[in-house]
């Protein structure tokens, strides 16, 4: 009989299995236990690490649980019992497969043997064995661990296997579901992570670690001890040397010898550490200097000079700590490779996809740009990792239909050289949008991406939901069918347009339908429950709008007509109590919202859409019959949480509007004039915005109290700007203010920001009102 572990073409060979035919066609077998009753036992070795000793208490323990037999563990150091299983390297696994050379194998590499009534788990270390064990009770004995507070294991009183040769070691060195459950330490070694995030004990395995991570320039020299003696070392941009949305200098030679004595220093501070970051800050900023420019024009790529710098520093290491690598980012402008400047050997370039489509495989033609650049660095890297973002981070609860793209990206890491990947997810609390099954595939793709990641997905709805499946599979079809075409990113607004009211009706019928699937089981109705949350998020951040959109389709409204009720009970569901290894959601966004924060925007019931809100009393010639009332759920927030919120104000039309704080100036009120009804999309229309002003103590009249306007991307031009004084703002209420008569077309945004001046704390937008010209 013939095993195959993987499939196995010329560009993965992660997976090799050796197979072993039984004489005469019959395939032997060893009972491990009979009736409940153990018929062998567990064997470890003289000088077995504590991940060894960790092994074989995990055999034990699932053994027990999926027979009710008690195995014991014994400390051998010569011969192995008649029936036994041998766990780790040592005299007896040399004795009894002198065949396998485990003295040979990589830390990560497995074993897997059987000969007569011996079976052998063992491995490299320090997670060979562990690995090997949690292999076999996984592929042998069907056990699956989908998360730290819901595991399958099978019940089988009588369990024997048949012969088994198999070698195995992972396709990535780093592999890192950053998902917020998948840090629990058990959870991560039984599902092969090696997170530098996760709680991998030494016990455990023990885990990548690094010293700094990314982003690190400001703390390698902080510009708060460094910015006045050696301006020289920061950025010069438009001629000033500067600190302020800045990176380094990245050429200076002094600069360079400090960075060199710094990074020596944190190594020697934590000598456990086997990755130090050199890496740039999160924004952009690039020196402009003329050796800098001059090195990244000759290069193509601001990773010119970003590389040359992190070359110098792993160079300058590397006699004193041979087995420290320099990690560094080619995000953002750096993402390009350079033209002839390659990375040391000891130096890792973190590939980064955040500008990209995540609806659709990296490799796909949306994608080009980073595929491109994918391959361009897997030719001359020699440890490219990648930084992928699988969550939405202004909305972790938001549907996200990104799930048939992640078997697809990581077949494409794999296949242009990649060694480590880092799969960013709703990495602050549980209650992320199919957060459970994400974490899961993913770190089944990262040990073999190879696997079916379709049935992968099958597998896990099935064994975490039950007979829930079918309609939570049916209603990931209908989203991902919905969201084709359309550029997914992992900050996509509530009014992406697959979230319309006709999907998200239906998406909340399957859900309902999942929920009575299950009702006579409490532990798998709690499961849906919280898998439910992302639709009726959907539904809370968009109400007033698809309350609007079902009565013009005449269609049912499938939840109770009080918003507050279904935030109320959303708010119960999400940071209620659950089964032991579960917490509660604290983060609805990356920016630190809280679930009880959002759902206080919903204190008040708005006005019910039935019938057409009121038009601005101050708006002349305004009909709410022929005007278009766009209101805040259609909006894009740039910068959700900081730059701008949605917040509950009884002053507003509908009860809810846009906050911005005074302190920037960032267009992060952007209405699309695509997301209004299809009548706003031509013609000639009169733009009002709907603003309130929050004046500061002794504000200044003549200071900008906000700017607002209508901006064509596709002509790149503005149609409409105004910028109001503080003087002739209404600070009691809302006031509406005319943008401009515009000719609107789909290419257009309605947009408004602050002034960032210290006049104004805050400005708040309810709605933008659209009236046609001449009424």
């Amino acid at each position: 009989m013939q095993r195959y572990l993987g499939k196995l073409t010329p560009v993965w060979l992660c997976v090799v299995a050796v197979f072993v035919v039984a004489t005469g066609g019959v395939e032997a077998k060893m009972r491990l236990a009979e009736g409940g009753k153990a018929r062998c036992v567990i064997v470890r070795q003289p000088g077995a690490t504590p991940a060894e000793r960790h092994a074989a208490d995990e055999l034990a323990a699932t053994l027990r649980q999926i027979t009710g037999a008690t195995f014991d563990i014994r400390d051998e150091s010569a011969t192995a019992p008649p029936s036994a299983i041998i766990v780790g390297p040592g005299p007896v696994a040399k004795a009894l497969f002198p065949e396998v050379n485990l003295a040979a194998f990589g830390g990560e590499q497995l074993a897997i043997r059987t000969k007569g009534q011996h079976l052998l788990l063992a491995g490299g270390r320090p997670r060979g064995t562990l690995y090997a064990v949690y292999h076999f009770l996984q592929d042998e004995c069907g056990v699956r661990w989908w998360t730290p507070w819901a595991s399958t294991i099978p019940k089988k009183r009588t369990l024997e296997i048949g012969d088994l040769a198999v070698d195995a070691k992972p396709a990535f060195e780093a592999r890192d579901p950053f998902w917020f459950l998948a840090f629990d330490g058990d959870w991560a070694a039984r599902n092969y992570s090696n997170s530098q995030s996760a709680n991998l004990t030494e016990e455990r395995g023990g885990k990548i670690i690094y010293k700094g991570f990314v982003h690190t320039f400001y703390s390698l020299v902080p510009p708060k001890e460094y910015f006045a003696t050696h301006p020289e070392w920061f950025s010069l941009i438009n001629g000033k040397r500067t600190s302020e949305g800045a990176q380094l200098c990245t050429t200076n030679p002094q600069l360079r010898d400090f960075i060199v004595q710094r990074v020596k220093e944190w190594i020697r501070e934590s000598p456990e550490a086997s990755i130090v970051s050199v890496s740039q800050n999160d924004w952009y900023g690039a020196c402009e200097c003329p050796e800098c420019k001059a090195l990244d024009d000759r290069e193509g790529s601001h990773a010119g000079s970003m590389l040359a710098l992190v070359n110098y520093v792993a160079e300058k290491i590397a006699p004193e700590f041979p087995n420290v690598a320099i990690d560094t980012l080619a995000y953002q402008y750096t993402r390009k490779a350079p033209k002839t400047i390659r990375p040391c050997p000891n130096v890792i370039v973190r590939l980064c996809s955040i500008e990209c489509n995540f609806g659709a495989p990296l490799e796909d033609e949306s994608n080009k740009s980073f595929g491109d650049d994918l391959r361009a660095w897997g030719k001359i890297c020699n440890r490219l990792y990648i930084w992928d973002y699988t969550t939405n981070f202004a909305h972790y609860p938001l549907p996200h239909p990104n799930w048939y793209s992640l078997g697809p990206n990581v077949r494409f890491f794999q296949q242009n050289g990649v060694k480590g990947v880092f799969e960013q997810g709703a990495y602050q609390s549980n209650g992320g949008e199919m957060a459970e099954l994400r974490a899961w595939v993913l770190a089944r793709l990262l040990w073999n991406p190879y696997q079916d990641d379709r049935k992968l997905i099958s597998e896990f709805l099935n064994g975490y939901y039950g007979k829930a499946a079918p309609f939570i599979q049916e209603y990931m079809n209908l989203l991902y069918q919905k969201s084709r075409g359309v550029y997914l990113t992992c900050y996509n607004s509530p009014s992406a347009p697959f979230l319309d009211f006709s999907t998200l009706s239906k998406a909340e019928q399957l859900w309902q339908s999942a929920e009575a699937a299950v009702k006579g089981n409490s532990d798998l109705l709690w499961r849906v429950r919280i898998g439910h949350l992302p639709v009726r998020y959907a539904f809370l951040q968009r109400w007033t709008q698809l309350r609007q959109e079902c009565v013009s389709a005449n269609a049912k409204w499938p939840l109770p007509l009080s918003r507050k009720a279904v935030a109320d009970e959303w708010l119960a569901v999400a940071t209620g109590p659950g089964p032991a290894g579960w917490t509660p959601m604290t983060h609805v966004n990356e920016s630190g919202l809280t679930p009880q924060a959002f759902v206080a925007r919903f204190a008040v019931d708005p006005p019910d859409p039935a019938n057409p809100l009121p038009p601005p009393k101050d708006i002349p010639g305004a009909d709410a019959r022929t005007s278009v009332d766009g209101q805040e759920g259609l909006a894009s927030l740039y910068g959700e949480g900081s730059l701008a919120e949605v917040r509950h104000d009884p002053a507003a039309s509908d009860g809810m509007a846009v906050r911005m704080p005074g302190s920037h100036r960032e267009w992060a009120f952007q209405l699309p004039v695509s997301n209004l009804e299809r009548r706003a999309t031509s013609g000639k229309w009169n733009v009002y915005a709907v603003v309130r002003v929050e004046k500061a103590q002794n504000a200044n009249p003549n200071d900008t109290a906000f700017t607002a306007g209508v901006y064509d991307t596709g002509t790149k031009t503005d149609e409409a700007s105004i910028a109001p004084k503080v003087a002739d703002v209404d600070t009691e209420g809302y006031k509406s203010y005319l943008l401009g008569t515009v000719e609107t077309n789909l290419d257009q945004r309605i947009w408004a920001a602050p002034a960032a001046n210290p006049s104004v704390t805050a400005v708040w937008v309810d709605r933008v009102y659209l009236v046609p010209a001449g009424a």
